[in-house]
């Protein structure tokens, strides 16, 4: 047994096998900072604006659009009630104070609110995020060739409501060249 082990030991001193070992490590260690690599991507993906979720809306009705009127030219506005609403972990404190002599009764109370927060990694201190609300839908307006003519129209206006999940009165439809 202990023949073996020296027979290995005498082979990891030879330099091409100890630079070997060197070039596995710094590929290993390459490879492991990828990974973190995509979580950050993966976090940017799930941080958007308001305006990149519009666009996709506008981008996913058109392709909706056009598959319905068999039109190459579609136009989609969409506009929204407001930006994204993030709601954080709270606390809210209440304390209060009451003051009793014979003629007066005087009492005094406050509400101390403050957000829940975790220290990053890096020292930071960074609020808990519980829910992202979407912005409600406004209006859609779209203009594709047929789009006056009713029984067209009318499939546009049911795709669009039910993919958006709006009422009719919210989506215009016209027709266009």
């Amino acid at each position: 047994m202990n023949s073996i082990l020296k027979k290995y030991i005498e082979k990891l001193k030879n330099p091409r096998v100890l630079v070997t070992i060197g070039i596995i490590g710094i590929a290993l260690i390459f490879l492991s900072s990828i990974g973190t690599n995509d979580e950050k991507t993966a976090k940017a993906v799930e941080d958007f604006s308001a305006e990149e979720y519009k666009e996709g809306l506008e981008k996913d009705i058109t392709r909706l659009v056009k598959s319905i009127s068999g039109s190459r030219r579609v136009t989609v506005v969409i506009t929204l009630e407001s930006s994204i609403n993030y709601n954080y972990a709270d606390t809210v404190e209440e304390s209060g104070e009451s003051k009793n002599d014979n003629t007066n009764t005087a009492e005094k109370s406050e509400l101390k609110q403050g957000y829940i927060t975790v220290k990053n990694a890096d020292g930071s201190e960074q609020a808990i995020l519980v829910s992202k609300q979407m912005p409600e839908i406004r209006g859609v307006a779209i203009v594709c060739e047929g789009g006056d003519t009713p029984a067209l129209n009318e499939k546009i206006q049911n795709a669009v409501t039910s993919a958006l999940n709006i009422t009719s009165k919210r989506v215009f439809i016209a027709g266009g060249n």
